[in-house]
């Protein structure tokens, strides 16, 4: 897995520079693919996409860590004054 996280360009990317090409590809989804197979080939394409499930991943993480976190002090506010 590491081996392939060396591999791959896009998940080398600072965060603007990849900020920029996933909104670009989300906003123009099926048209973005399409230009990306035509333009820089299939295995870039492929690399393209694990880059953004990879980040999707990872925000997703993010979100429930921060609303189970928020869950678990509210919790034990509630149980402390309530």
């Amino acid at each position: 897995m590491e081996q392939e996280q060396t591999d791959n360009k896009y998940l080398l990317l600072d965060f603007w520079e990849f900020a920029i090409i996933s909104t670009l590809v989300v906003v123009f989804f099926p048209w973005s693919l399409l230009f990306s197979v035509v333009v820089y080939g299939l295995d870039s394409t492929k690399l393209l996409i694990f880059a953004l499930l990879h980040d999707a991943i990872k925000t997703l993480f993010a979100i429930i860590s921060v609303v189970i976190s928020i869950g678990v002090i509210i919790a034990a506010l509630v149980w402390l004054f309530g």
